[in-house]
């Protein structure tokens, strides 16, 4: 099971990778990702729905309900990545920004009972531990790579 100091550091590597990759994203919002239908500015607005990852996931774990409720996960994406597309991407970015402190804040007052609760995950059970630390870091480190490929690589 990942440790609070292990999700954590996932975290702030995804955070320094996201501040190295910032300015090229901002002058290079309108690329395309290599698959699918989003841009580099669609993945950068997904990132910020998916930055306050510590509530979303604690309200998942506590309901055994996934975010939108009945939305399909494309449903949920597209309508949250919608309410961000028209805000200026500073704006975005900022965002990104508060979340992940207060996520980062959130992970070190959790308390270890909450990371070992066992939840249904990938089709098994495991620590929400587990939950956490994808949809904090690896999660978010798939889209960069994606936006990096978009960008041309690093």
């Amino acid at each position: 099971m990942p440790t609070k100091d292990e999700i954590a550091a996932g975290l702030r590597q995804v955070s320094e990778r996201l501040e190295r990759l910032g300015p090229r994203i901002l002058a290079n919002l309108d690329r395309p990702l290599p698959t699918g239908t989003w841009t580099v500015h669609d993945a950068l607005c997904h990132i910020a729905a998916d930055s306050h990852a510590v509530e979303i996931w604690r309200q998942r774990v506590e309901t055994g309900r996934r975010p939108g409720g009945d939305l399909s996960g494309d449903e949920y994406n597209e309508q949250q990545v919608s309410r961000r597309r028209p805000l200026p991407p500073e704006d975005v970015l900022a965002e990104i920004r508060a979340a992940f402190a207060a996520d980062l804040q959130a992970i070190a007052d959790m308390d270890a009972a909450l990371l070992e609760r066992p939840i249904p995950y990938r089709g098994a059970t495991a620590p929400a531990a587990e939950m956490l630390r994808f949809y904090t870091g690896p999660h978010n480190q798939g889209h960069l790579d994606d936006v990096e490929k978009a960008l041309g690589g690093s």
